[in-house]
């Protein structure tokens, strides 16, 4: 084939795909071109993506990759079938993102996050404008949509600004109205929101303030198979803080006949399975293993104990040797020997997202709970234990596992944004501020996992009090969630 030939075959494939709402990169373009009948590959591989991968934008070589692995017939270990009941992991591992770290990046990364969150509210049939608009159509009142880059409190009440592709806008929220005035203190920075707004004398002022927030989840027959999904993280093998002892009546108890544990065939650790190194100050002084090796070692031990019948998926976590910027891929391969194939341990990457025989779970570790804490004044470590709940509902209403950018947690800016909550799970779970909460909000349950590792003294200085020894199991056919506490 000729270089023009080739040439025209690229600018063909990528047509094709922006007709149809997607863009492939010439590097995924390549992969295809390299395969035959590459135009029957590329409508299988837009098929694809529109029933595993909703949401998708930007088709990178990872994406195509992924989708030939299926259609070759090769199966990855997470795609792996349980011996009970079937799952299937539905994120990628973003082994293979990559960046270049220019400003063109982190601007179609917030440019992405605008433009679906304004989907949400426009799925939701609330017709939103630019501030712009309102102007030049000499609109009175109207829902405006923008991306909050600053709150900050003035003489008369409250000064928002938000941006949108258009441009920068002010907005004024009067004092008087406390539930408004609630709306606002929760307002964090890079959040999309829309507010209802009236003009005044060239003035915007809030009327009211929208979050995408979810639609309540249908409820689902009482019809799956009699099996439980057991949830555990923050175990921090090596520390000298870890609560073997409870970790081990747990493993006990989950080798028994007792009727729950009997039920239990898939376990999922998210994240912080081993304490790690270098993580926080003064952690040198509270371990008990000091490296890698050894605490990977100690924890193939523990995990030995795990009855055959229970499938273990690990999803990584802030103190895992992995990459720490968001996405994050599942644990090297010579961290994976030390552990041993288990029961056919499945490796994800974090965010996962994974149905157990069509109940979708979102599970994310949770290092952005720490951004949220730390940017507003709603939520605090002192007392967490108590609103552990509420912080999870906070974050599932903003469609976003990072709804602030870069306060503690690093991002990648990826035009493709895994986290976005695009879709609405049935269970979203998380781990890392080691409380144990969990609650329902509007059919969604919501599930903090607590810990295996008692108080550390850099907890004790923020005044967070952990909770040790938990365990969220849920059934498949009740839909019941409950929290077991062992010790």
């Amino acid at each position: 084939m000729t270089s023009t030939g080739r040439g025209e075959d690229i600018k063909r494939l990528a047509s094709k795909a922006l007709s149809k709402g997607y863009q492939l990169t010439e590097s995924s373009i390549k992969i295809l071109l390299e395969r035959k009948n590459p135009d029957e590959l590329l409508d299988r591989l837009l098929s694809w993506i529109k029933s595993s991968r909703p949401g998708t934008i930007l088709i990178e070589p990872g994406v195509v990759m992924d989708f030939l692995r299926t259609i070759d017939g090769e199966r990855p270990p997470e795609e792996q079938v349980a011996k009970t009941a079937s799952f299937r992991i539905k994120s990628t591992s973003y082994s293979d993102v990559w960046i270049e770290g220019s400003t063109e990046e982190f601007r179609l990364y917030f440019t992405v996050r605008y433009q679906r969150i304004r989907e949400i509210f426009e799925r939701r049939g609330i017709s939103v404008y630019s501030p712009s608009e309102l102007r030049e159509q000499g609109l009175k009142e109207a829902y405006i949509i923008g991306m909050v880059s600053e709150v900050r409190a003035v003489k008369n009440g409250y000064s928002v600004v938000v941006e949108d592709p258009k441009g920068v806008w002010r907005i004024i929220v009067p004092k008087g109205d406390r539930n408004l005035e609630e709306r606002v203190e929760d307002l964090l920075p890079d959040m999309v929101v829309t507010m209802r707004v009236r003009m005044r004398a060239s003035v915007l002022v809030a009327q009211d303030i929208l979050l995408p927030d979810v639609p309540p989840v249908p409820q689902r027959r009482l019809s799956g198979p009699d099996v439980n999904v057991c949830i555990i993280s923050d175990i921090h093998v090596g520390s000298s803080r870890f609560n073997e002892e409870l970790f081990n009546d747990f493993l006990e108890w989950l080798s028994s006949d007792e009727d729950e544990a009997s039920k239990t065939c898939f376990l999922v650790i998210n994240g912080d399975l081993v304490d790690g190194v270098y993580i926080y100050p003064g952690q040198e002084n509270e371990l008990a293993l000091p490296s890698l090796n050894k605490q990977f070692e100690k924890a193939s031990e523990l995990l030995k104990k795990i009855p055959e019948r229970v499938t273990v998926i690990y999803v990584p976590g802030n103190h895992e040797p992995v990459r720490k910027a968001l996405p994050q891929p599942p644990i090297q391969h010579r961290y994976r020997e030390l552990l041993g194939q288990h029961n056919g341990l499945v490796y994800v990457g974090n965010p996962a997202w994974i149905s157990f025989d069509g109940i979708e779970f979102l599970v994310f570790h949770g290092q952005t709970l720490d951004d949220v804490i730390q940017s507003g004044s709603r939520f605090s470590y002192s007392t967490i234990h108590r609103d552990a709940a509420a912080l999870l509902e906070f974050v599932l209403r903003t469609r976003h596992l990072a709804p602030t950018y870069g306060v503690v947690t690093p991002l990648l800016p990826l035009r493709d944004d895994p986290l976005m909550i695009s879709e609405v799970p049935v269970v979203f779970a998380t781990g890392h501020i080691h409380v144990a909460a969990q609650s329902l909000y509007r059919g969604v349950h919501l599930v903090n996992t607590g810990t295996w590792q008692e108080q550390t003294k850099f907890q004790a200085s923020l005044g967070l009090e952990p909770t040790v020894g938990t365990a969220a199991i849920l059934n498949l056919r009740s839909m019941r969630l409950s929290i077991k506490k062992f010790g």
